[in-house]
């Protein structure tokens, strides 16, 4: 008899002091790391058991819903998970899921979120003209950074990507594909506020998607305001558990008074300094 294979969804707020969600177990501060002890902690995993997940984060990159499975003869009980990580990650869903089913392949789409600040500088119809560009089936290599021991193909199908304005100063482009390459959604980002900010043309966006000879790639935005925010799965739903919920919602509320208040006293500062 096989022995049941269960999935996670996983949240964890951005953080600098972590160096990200990767296959390095030998890094003490690698979130998938922290996750595999937790799991080992509670006895559903065996030291060095494969755990297979969705989608590598860099460092300061958040997310609602990184997505692991694993085989566990003891059905997960997500509180107890819990107990063993850190407050600002979370195991916050779970289901069953068939003995084959891998996490990473059989995603029919991903979602990213980033929430730019944006100033009177920043040009909206430019950066809505680069979206439309980026839509669609694309050679992507100028908008990566690329293992050359890897053989993946660079061509990606952007789904979806928007732009909406959150407020006054921030705006949020959203992007969805099936897969993306490493560092592809924050370089599309980073394009995104070139175009939007300086004299750069968006024909420059025209011929990084066809011209592969290019040395000068564009510059990867700033990691935590970046959120795997979605990923999808035909025929899979997950259960939320509400314990785990509620503790991610607190400690969300306790980090957003904690930026609230330091955004009071920048604005008293400005204040202060106006002329």
């Amino acid at each position: 008899m096989s022995v049941p294979q269960f999935a996670l969804k996983i949240g964890y707020l951005p953080s600098a002091a972590y160096s990200g969600f990767s296959r390095q177990l030998h890094d003490p501060t690698n979130i998938f790391t922290l996750v595999v002890k937790a799991l080992e902690k509670a006895r559903l995993i065996q030291i060095h058991e494969k755990i297979s997940f969705a989608s590598r984060t860099d460092r300061g990159v958040g997310a609602l819903s990184q997505i692991i499975s694993f085989h566990s003869s003891i059905i997960p009980i997500l509180p107890e998970i819990n107990s063993y990580l850190p407050s600002d990650i979370r195991a916050l869903a779970m289901v069953s899921v068939p003995a084959n089913f891998d996490p990473r392949r059989e995603a029919i789409h991903r979602t990213y979120s980033y929430l730019l600040a944006i100033n009177d500088t920043f040009d909206l119809k430019k950066a809505r003209n680069v979206i439309d560009i980026f839509s669609g089936t694309h050679d992507f290599r100028n908008f990566a950074k690329i293992d050359r021991s890897d053989n993946k193909s660079t061509v990606k199908t952007i789904k979806s990507i928007t732009l909406s304005r959150v407020n006054d100063y921030v705006v949020r482009i959203s992007i969805s594909s099936r897969s993306f390459l490493w560092q592809q959604v924050r370089r599309m980002i980073g394009h995104i506020i070139n175009v939007a900010t300086t004299d750069l043309s968006i024909e420059s966006t025209k011929l990084l998607l066809v011209n592969h000879s290019i040395k000068q790639k564009p510059p990867s935005a700033p990691a935590e305001p970046l959120i795997l925010e979605e990923i999808k799965y035909e025929k899979i739903q997950f259960e939320l558990n509400k314990k785990s919920v509620n503790s991610f919602r607190l400690n969300l509320i306790k980090e957003t008074t904690k930026y609230e208040a330091l955004l009071a006293l920048h604005k008293l500062m400005l204040d202060y300094l106006a002329l």
